[in-house]
């Protein structure tokens, strides 16, 4: 696991993509890393809707438009034209709070993840750029990320039990 000290977006946490890189080579396991991006993303989901009720709806709009591509009910192209919605959010957050922008910016990983599956781990790396950011004063920051990248890694590992095996 990264050492949280040392996270950064720009980086690839080695241990979270070696176990997301061969899931992403079979179309037919594609959309676990779509459902692990929806269940990283909604452990934040809450926070952002205390802060941002009036806003909140465009990031259930995104995991709601994924969860119908996952089910077959909607293309991939179709699915993937809210990112831009999305997107568009996450800018105008970003102007006056860096921090709750970065969970929009992993709400629209979610939702790409059906075009392109390794944004899955966009969802990963920016609910744990929103813990740095939002608790950058607090004592235990690394420890709070260190505790979300164990739960992503765990419940991935677990969702993906059995693939390529």
């Amino acid at each position: 696991m990264v050492d949280m000290k040392n996270f950064t977006l720009t980086k690839h946490d080695d241990e979270l993509y070696a176990i997301i890189k061969p899931v992403k080579q079979y179309s037919s396991e594609h959309k676990i890393l779509a459902v692990w991006g929806i269940d990283c993303l909604s452990r934040f989901l809450p926070v952002f809707e205390a802060k941002y009720p009036n806003e909140s709806k465009v990031l259930y709009i995104a995991v709601g438009t994924l969860q119908k591509w996952i089910n077959g009910e909607i293309k991939m192209w179709d699915a993937r034209k809210y990112t831009y919605t999305v997107l568009s959010l996450a800018r105008e957050i970003e102007k006056n709070d860096k921090a709750y922008s970065q969970i929009v910016r992993a709400a629209s990983h979610c939702l790409a993840t059906c075009h392109v599956p390794t944004h899955s781990e966009g969802v990963a790396m920016y609910t744990v750029s929103f813990l740095k950011l939002n608790y950058k004063n607090n004592e235990n920051v690394f420890s709070l990320m260190e505790e979300e990248r164990k739960w992503q890694i765990d419940h991935l590992q677990l969702l993906t039990k059995g693939v390529n095996k």
